[in-house]
């Protein structure tokens, strides 16, 4: 729907002209005056608007490259996930990550990791967020991460911060990103954007954080 509702597509354009022209009226004969069909279209209009403008917001994420994911995250691993539980904090409920470090290919060596997602089930209470991944238990990942200066960590760029990986029958391990449906916005231009397609041998990116990184020591 996005695609839609951009600055100057027709959809936005027709709306526009029918706001003005709601505007106009009520601005020269008064809300008292005007016709009560464009004051209930005014309304039925605002409300749209509204309702609009919070579903795209709440649902865009920020594009990022894959270069750009390995320069701002503090840390990325191989891993498997051991467990999820959910806790929460004021009104807020998060799913809590533990996940065990097989290989650190950015960052200090750990050996467990807990990365805590937004969202998750508690007591009954299921509370969802858009663009946030969804780790299974004992699933493998290579998980882009970053740790905020009170020492939380999180998924950088949420599903796009996960790759699935697989290790082959000739026992190479592959990586992919699954697909991610929630729409990406190009900060430099402002536009809406395609998540990137990330399928590659986990030695590919290994190489790929060594020339990203100056073949600084990992």
């Amino acid at each position: 729907m996005s695609g839609l509702w951009h600055v100057g597509s027709p959809h936005y354009t027709y709306y526009r002209r029918r706001l003005l022209s709601v505007l106009f009226s009520i601005a020269r004969f008064g809300p008292a005056t005007a016709n009560s069909f464009d004051v209930n279209r005014f309304v039925r209009f605002l409300l749209f608007g509204c309702w609009l403008a919070s579903s795209l917001f709440a649902t865009t994420l920020e594009h990022l490259t894959l270069d750009e994911m390995i320069q701002k995250s503090t840390a990325i691993v191989r891993g498997k996930i051991l467990s999820c539980s959910a806790l929460q904090r004021d009104t807020s409920i998060y799913t809590l990550v533990r996940v065990q470090v097989s290989e650190q290919l950015k960052g200090p060596q750990s050996a467990i990791v807990e990365v805590t997602l937004p969202g998750g089930k508690l007591n009954g209470v299921k509370q969802m967020f858009s663009g946030v991944p969804v780790l299974d238990q004992g699933a493998e990942y290579v998980l882009f991460l970053w740790t905020s200066p009170k020492g939380v960590t999180h998924v950088i760029g949420l599903s796009q911060g996960v790759l699935n990986l697989k290790v082959n029958a000739k026992g190479s391990a592959q990586i992919q990103r699954a697909a991610i449906s929630d729409p990406m916005v190009d900060t430099k231009t402002g536009t809406l954007v395609a998540p990137d397609n990330v399928d590659m041998s986990l030695d590919a990116l290994r190489l790929r954080v060594r020339r990203v990184l100056g073949g600084a020591q990992q």
